[in-house]
């Protein structure tokens, strides 16, 4: 399950952004993702829950918790707490030369996201930024949703994310302890960057139960891409689900 949190995030993206922030909801369902290689071995099949609880300013959405600080008509200041955060992965799960890797572990970020409605073409841009003891990164996108017909919504969306030196050296590279089978050489990687493109939708069968599907690419810069353990610098994620609404 080494990108199901990535998954989830971009899930949780077509499940929420469709609703007013000030809604108070209860919405639970669940999913299945697709990946393409990006680890070296990695399966690339996950489930993927989807929760989406708001009560006032408070807020958990897929597996990242909230709270409202500020927030006016156009904008929104939110802290947030993300318990697994990163590129978890074990090298058990890689392919057969690959494995003396040490494992990855998730890390428990805290950050500030800024949504704001730009005002013209129904845009909202967002900025985040968020770390934890492995390392810090940050983020910022341009979300456009389309209503096509009253039941049917397409939430297409672009954005950038840059990675500091130590989250991208925890998760990419290659100690000397790591050594064997086909990784010959140590790799200290700086700090990265990727660019990304979605498409979310959601169609609502009725007042109780809508369905959900995404499709999302990134692409990453080289420090990520040629570490020994990536199989591929582009990430494209592709999933399906349903929510039911209490």
């Amino acid at each position: 399950m080494k990108k199901i949190f990535a998954l989830l995030s971009a899930f949780v993206l077509c499940s929420s952004l469709s609703l007013a922030q000030s809604e108070n909801k209860l919405q639970i369902g669940a999913g299945v993702g697709f990946t393409n290689h990006f680890f070296k071995g990695d399966s690339i099949t996950y489930p993927i829950p989807v929760l989406d609880i708001r009560y006032d300013d408070f807020y958990v959405s897929g597996i990242a918790m909230g709270y409202d600080m500020y927030s006016e008509d156009d904008f929104t200041l939110s802290l947030f707490l993300n318990p697994f955060d990163g590129f978890p992965i074990k090298g058990s799960k890689l392919d057969h030369g690959y494995r003396t890797i040490d494992e990855r572990k998730p890390q428990v970020a805290v950050g500030m996201v800024l949504s704001y409605n730009l005002n013209f073409y129904d845009m909202t841009a967002v900025v985040a930024f968020s770390g934890g003891e492995r390392g810090v990164k940050g983020s910022a996108r341009i979300i456009k949703p389309y209503k096509v017909t009253d039941n049917f919504t397409l939430i297409p969306s672009f954005g950038a994310s840059i990675y500091s030196s130590n989250y991208v050296d925890y998760y990419f590279g290659i100690d000397s302890n790591e050594l064997g089978g086909k990784i010959t050489d140590t790799y200290s990687p700086d700090t990265a960057y990727s660019l990304g493109l979605s498409l979310a939708a959601e169609y609502y069968l009725n007042d109780k139960i809508t369905l959900l599907a995404f499709l999302s690419a990134d692409r990453f810069s080289s420090e990520i891409g040629d570490s020994p353990i990536i199989d591929n610098n582009k990430l494209i994620m592709v999933g399906a689900g349903v929510k039911y609404s209490f």
